[in-house]
């Protein structure tokens, strides 16, 4: 009883905490949604992975201080993943912690509940649940950002098709290279674009071509069909080469590659129903000749 009710204090503790800092504490606001209300626009709410990672928002400067701390465990940190779903090393780490911290206590606590009831267990087995379920709660983070990074990285191939049919549509119109690729990332919309336009705003203003800026950002994402981009806009920039049937080429293939995966991916998907309708056949054929069966073995 003793120990349901410090989980539940703990608890409602941690829900006072994160309600007051909601109302008290007062975040430092984003540069361009500032300019933005000065300019008398409406700021576009930030969408996709890069959004920001909530975790550390949420714990401000405590949830920096200790994830601070836990990188200096030595745990593994998926850097390149993390950068491209927009979660920050201090957030990944807080998100492990409180992850093993809540399969840690959640036995004990369900434990207590029980022998508040009349349901008294070994003390072996909440121990070896609250291991158990603590390591693999610890390692599900590592899962989640891999799903979610492979899932980002689909987002960003099918978007970069339609960036190579728009570039090859400025170079239709005789843009140079460099403004083509700026003025071709300037009319999408969505976090890819966004991302690419930052990469190439950011080449700009370190004095740097743009597709050095394309190639830095697909060693940040691991895409690498951002480097296929840079190499062909600098084949134009260089020798002055016509490269939109290139870039359409370069976008069909791309979408090719990525309907032949989907293809894939639903016939995986198709295989995985396989088994439970063979185990449903099975027992339909076992409930059927069950009477049969039964007389059989009374005689």
């Amino acid at each position: 009883m003793q120990l349901a009710l410090v989980g539940f204090g703990a608890v409602l503790g941690l829900g006072v905490f994160l309600l007051a800092r909601a109302v008290l504490v007062i975040e430092q606001p984003r540069l361009a949604d500032a300019l933005a209300r000065l300019e008398g626009r409406v700021a576009p709410s930030p969408a996709g992975p890069v959004a920001g990672d909530s975790w550390t928002r949420v714990t401000g400067r405590a949830g920096a201080w200790a994830g601070a701390r836990l990188m200096n465990v030595g745990v593994p940190i998926p850097t390149q993943a993390l950068a491209l779903i927009g979660w920050t090393p201090e957030g990944f780490l807080l998100r492990k912690a409180g992850m093993a911290a809540f399969g840690a206590g959640l036995v004990p606590v369900l434990s207590a509940v029980l022998s508040v009831a009349g349901w008294r267990l070994p003390v072996v087995v909440p121990v070896a649940g609250s291991l158990v379920l603590a390591v693999g709660l610890f390692f599900v983070v590592d899962l989640v950002v891999r799903d979610q990074a492979k899932e980002a990285r689909g987002q960003m191939r099918r978007a970069l098709c339609s960036y190579l049919e728009l570039v090859s549509l400025r170079r239709d119109a005789s843009e140079g290279p460099t403004i083509a690729l700026e003025r071709a990332a300037a009319l999408g919309s969505g976090w890819v674009f966004r991302r690419i336009r930052d990469a190439l705003v950011g080449a700009r203003l370190a004095g740097q071509q743009p597709w050095d800026g394309l190639r830095r950002l697909a060693t940040d994402t691991g895409v690498g069909e951002l480097a296929d981009i840079a190499d062909i806009a600098v084949i134009a920039a260089e020798q002055g080469a016509s490269i939109a049937p290139t870039l359409r080429a370069r976008a069909q293939s791309l979408r090719v590659e990525l309907l032949a995966e989907e293809e894939a991916l639903a016939n995986t998907a198709s295989e995985k129903l396989t088994a439970p309708v063979a185990l449903l056949s099975i027992a339909f054929l076992l409930l059927f000749l069950y009477p049969a069966l039964s007389r059989l073995m009374a005689s």
